[in-house]
């Protein structure tokens, strides 16, 4: 399931990196991330994967809008 996540604090390409890096590991796959937007959009196999996502976005220090 394609799904657009809001982030707040990405402010460069380097951003973009780490939070896709991160939230890879957690067996979601990102299809693009864009700090300008503040959007990261990925693939969701399952809702269920989504507090995983949130603590992978919060543990670099980015939030979930």
């Amino acid at each position: 399931m394609k799904k657009t996540l809001k982030v707040t604090g990405m402010h460069c390409r380097s951003c973009e990196i780490l939070l896709s890096e991160a939230i890879g590991d957690t067996g979601v796959k990102v299809l693009s991330a864009n700090y300008s937007k503040g959007e990261i959009v990925v693939d969701m196999p399952a809702e269920d994967k989504m507090p995983l996502v949130k603590k992978a976005v919060e543990s670099e220090g980015y939030h979930l809008a």
